[in-house]
């Protein structure tokens, strides 16, 4: 195999070379790759993650920032619409001093049933996310 021998330095370079980058490319990947931290389901808008926690005496949307850092909503809105065969249920939430909006009472939760929600936070536009409750 005297023929691979003038090709193994230009290898061995470009290894070299890309090797730096690994950890950048892996840290990039890692920025988006947000996972729940209260059991609920993730969805990304306009800069901030919304973890939408939906039980039937609870239903909880926690607002982080990109870096997973809580953001406040105080002064915002949201609101969940639960859908199930035709079925809808408007669920307004309250803004907490924390990160967090909620709402509290009986609602109609269930596996394969959608929720839309709605929320505007830090003076953004309304975020419109669908999700489907497992």
């Amino acid at each position: 195999m005297p023929y691979l021998r003038p090709a193994l330095p230009a290898f061995m370079l470009t290894l070299g070379l890309l090797l730096p980058a690994a950890p950048a490319l892996a840290q990039h990947k890692h920025a988006h790759d947000h996972k729940p931290r209260h059991g609920g389901l993730i969805r990304e808008a306009a800069g901030f993650v919304y973890e939408l926690v939906a039980r039937p005496s609870e239903i909880v949307v926690h607002v982080t920032d990109e870096a997973d850092k809580p953001v406040p909503v105080r002064g915002s809105t949201a609101r969940v619409m639960l859908i199930d065969s035709g079925t809808r249920v408007e669920v307004p939430l309250a803004a907490g001093t924390d990160n967090r909006h909620s709402a509290a009472g009986s609602f109609p939760v269930k596996p394969g049933m959608s929720a839309m929600l709605e929320v505007a936070v830090g003076g953004k536009p309304v975020a419109k996310l669908r999700y489907t409750l497992k």
